[in-house]
């Protein structure tokens, strides 16, 4: 077996898109945004109960270089951490569903994303992992992790540190224009609104603490190696 750490190096390879639907005959069609300085955020606001005309949905995305993993290798683990930075809506009496999937695009090597329309056009992986309530506010009212602390998350003690995405690096590292150094761009959905109560959540980003930025930790076997195929004339024997 064999340990992979990939984390994001750059102010411009993590951050958020975010759409905000028109539901105006008075605004100028829906607003679409592609952020790079800004947290990776994630979250869904409703405009029920108040003035605002566009219903925001945050999609987070990150970008990861040089996996080192040859094309067929088994992943046994691939553990994606993410720092809590700031949230809104996770106290509420009346929960929303705060929960998000998380997905690749479904590609050899993924390119660092420059436009709203890259996030939101990949094509993802069939294998998706979601949070449920590693960070859900939802069981109860005294959920586990109404209060978040600022630390790596998740670290639900049925999952273990960090959120298990093995299932979506495998779909990718089994492709047969997966090669050794290829890059990942991850997604994270959040889950379809679930009440009129808004919510969001911050993870930290390259810009604000380089430490601190998403990072997938991997464990893996590599793909055993093909080798040369040895001329068998060289292994003839003659007996005079």
């Amino acid at each position: 077996m064999a340990a992979l750490t990939v984390q994001v190096v750059a102010a411009d390879e993590d951050g958020y898109i975010r759409l905000g639907v028109d539901e105006s005959e008075m605004a100028g069609g829906d607003t679409e945004e592609f952020v790079t300085n800004g947290k990776v955020k994630v979250g869904q606001h409703s405009s029920m109960g108040g003035s605002s005309y566009e219903p925001d949905t945050y999609s987070g995305w990150v970008h990861l270089k040089n996996i080192t993993i040859t094309q067929g290798s088994t992943i046994n683990n691939a553990k994606l951490h993410f720092y809590h930075h700031a949230n809104n809506g996770f106290d509420q009496g009346q929960d929303p569903d705060e929960g998000f999937t998380v997905k690749a695009q479904d590609t050899d090597d993924a390119s660092k994303p420059t436009t709203y329309g890259h996030v939101n056009g990949w094509t993802l992986t069939s294998a998706g992992v979601a949070t449920g309530s590693l960070i859900d506010a939802e069981e109860g009212g005294m959920g586990p992790n109404e209060t978040f602390a600022n630390q790596w998350y998740p670290t639900h003690a049925s999952a273990g540190t960090g959120l298990e995405i093995k299932t979506v690096l495998q779909e990718l590292v089994d492709r047969s224009g997966w090669s050794s150094g290829s890059n990942v761009n991850l997604k994270l959905t959040p889950a379809d609104h679930g009440g009129s109560v808004d919510w969001d959540i911050d993870w930290k980003d390259y810009d604000t603490s380089t430490s601190l930025a998403i990072k997938l930790v991997i464990d893996y076997t590599a793909a055993a190696g093909g080798g040369a195929t040895a001329n068998p004339e060289a292994f003839l024997l003659f007996v005079d």
